[in-house]
């Protein structure tokens, strides 16, 4: 089978990018006779191996239409990876699915789905989506929610298709890893992941830390992240205020924030670090969390804000799902993960069933039976 995907990919900073390549990792372990090819966006690096090829060769700045159709010739499968942020809400993208050649299978994983009611853009946001879902042949998403909102736009429920994000299996030392990032070998941490933005709520987390410590000794949070590239003023501001909540809470000697970026090679050793992972965030977007799952992957305690981001969890433990902002909830779940052995054995044992069910080779072959068909 010839699959081409058209999306972002390595070395570029993108989740998009990092999906693309765990699931091509994935189909390239189940199938190992599919020919690959990423038609990429320019950023990505050129690769051109016997079953597996990378083309940058389009912009999102620029018309790229005839450049994608151009590289898709051939192709059994077509899978574009959609995020609203690579392909805007112009004609190009359904000028591109629609000058694809007749014979090629049309997928689209449609990562975000962002109701009307939350978008700056009002209608925009829906009308774009219906429209690419309508062109499709299959529409992929990761979420119940995503699922339900696409049936409302007037989507067949035989055109979706429901499968989870994939997760990388991480089996680092835990010991090893804090030794890596020169993090207190005897100590509980708790971690916070990825670039640091106001609607991620690390001063939530801050005011819980701040009970935790008062009952628990040698608990540390390492926020293991900074500012995303060319951040705005209101994340620089951001920085600042959770600098100063750190001072006035006495918390220096408690928190580890290096503000800077982790490449890809240190991920898994970041989580396996940890003890617990933290997503205390607060948004409206219906997608998946790709760090979430890379929590789940090192088979991790995971704690998360009870939004659509991360309804994932209630399959694992409803109780780990706390209100937005309220940071005794978080307090309350880490002491009890810490102090009741019972309590974090059931969490373990159900985050170990859940990650082996969403394994990155479990959700290759999804794709595949799909691209089957």
């Amino acid at each position: 089978m010839k699959i081409t995907y058209v999306s972002t990919y390595l070395p570029q900073r993108c989740g998009i990018a990092t999906y693309t390549d765990y699931l091509i990792r994935g189909i390239e372990e189940v199938d190992p006779a599919s020919e690959i090819k990423v038609v990429a966006e320019r950023g990505a690096s050129p690769v051109k191996q016997e079953k597996f090829e990378v083309i940058p060769c389009w912009d999102r700045n620029e018309n790229y239409v005839e450049s994608i159709i151009q590289h898709t010739k051939g192709a059994d499968i077509v899978h574009i990876q959609h995020e609203y942020s690579i392909y805007k809400f112009d004609d190009r993208l359904p000028s591109v699915i629609e000058g694809l050649d007749s014979a090629v299978k049309k997928v689209i994983t449609i990562h975000c789905v962002r109701p009307s009611q939350f978008s700056e853009r009002g209608a925009t946001d829906e009308n774009f989506t219906k429209r690419i879902a309508q062109l499709a042949d299959k529409v992929i998403v990761h979420l119940e929610s995503q699922e339900a909102i696409l049936n409302r736009l007037g989507i067949s429920s035989q055109k979706i298709h429901l499968i989870p994000h994939g997760t990388e299996l991480s089996g680092a030392d835990k010991k090893d890893s804090r030794k890596r990032f020169e993090l207190p070998v005897g100590g509980k941490i708790l971690l916070m992941f990825g670039f640091v933005k106001k609607h991620k709520c690390l001063h939530i987390v801050l005011e819980a830390l701040d009970e935790i410590s008062k009952k628990v000794q040698n608990v540390y949070l390492f926020v293991a992240g900074g500012l995303a590239p060319a951040p705005s003023k209101k994340d620089k501001e951001y920085i600042e205020f959770v600098n100063k909540k750190i001072e006035e809470l006495n918390l220096e000697r408690n928190v580890i924030f290096p503000n800077r970026f982790f490449p890809n090679e240190d991920v898994p050793y970041l989580f396996r670090a940890s003890d617990v992972v933290l997503f205390p965030y607060y948004e409206e977007d219906r997608s998946a969390s790709g760090s979430f799952h890379l929590a789940i992957g090192a088979k991790k305690s995971i704690i998360a804000s009870r939004i659509p981001k991360f309804e994932e969890l209630k399959n694992i433990c409803d109780e780990l799902l706390i209100l937005p902002y309220n940071s005794s909830g978080i307090a309350k779940i880490i002491l009890r993960l810490f102090k009741d052995p019972k309590f974090k054995n059931y969490v373990l044992d159900r985050t170990e069933q859940f990650r082996q069910r969403t394994c990155w080779q479990a959700v290759a072959k999804q794709h595949l039976e799909l691209y089957q068909q």
